[in-house]
């Protein structure tokens, strides 16, 4: 699953370190303590635009799922959308804690909020992709991976991923041309990007 944090382009003001603000910013998933305690004193401070501190929030999430609190990280997430409801990021972040705790139709529903706002936003489709296998809907969700693999043919966590879906499908002979792929790109030192 890919979860992604946003990043924010402004300068801290008066009330805020430059630590908080950049753990808030920069370390969701690196150093989830360090960020969650980075994006309250943000939120506390009250100090920003309705998108940053949505993005506080999202930020905030991203850090509670790293560290294994899912209901908090939803909390954010509603927050965030709360404030800023077209914010695609949060949506897709949220559709992935509602993966992580089984609810696969309000999680597909998010991920499909989120490829409306942003089409070209790989990270909502290669989730959608994986909700719609654990459902059983493997054609459709090779059709996401279709579309991730397109926009970046040679990550070969993708294939992998199509690959298993094929299979599941009962399509053997597709799976194994993309687990073949797959594990020569990797052989040759291909990295695994990860969409946002």
């Amino acid at each position: 699953m890919f979860i992604a944090y946003f990043a924010i382009n402004s300068s801290p003001t008066s009330a805020l370190s430059d630590e908080d603000w950049d753990s808030c910013v920069h370390a969701a998933e690196i150093v989830p303590d360090r960020s969650i305690r980075g994006c309250t004193a943000v939120i506390q401070a009250g100090e920003r635009m309705i998108t940053q501190l949505a993005a506080a929030y999202n930020n905030r999430g991203v850090a509670l799922r790293s560290s294994g609190d899912i209901d908090r990280a939803m909390e954010d997430y509603d927050r965030a959308l709360r404030l800023s409801p077209d914010y695609y990021v949060a949506l897709n972040n949220r559709g992935v804690a509602l993966m992580s705790k089984g609810e696969l139709d309000r999680a597909i529903s998010d991920f499909d909020r989120a490829v409306q706002l942003r089409t070209d936003y790989l990270g909502a489709y290669y989730n959608r992709g994986k909700a719609l296998g654990r459902k059983g809907l493997f054609d459709r969700a090779i059709a996401d991976y279709d579309l991730v693999i397109k926009a970046d043919p040679k990550n070969p966590t993708f294939l992998f991923e199509r690959g298993t879906m094929k299979a599941n499908a009962g399509d053997q002979s597709g799976a194994d041309a993309d687990f073949e792929r797959a594990e020569s790109l990797r052989s040759n030192g291909a990295r695994t990007t990860r969409p946002r």
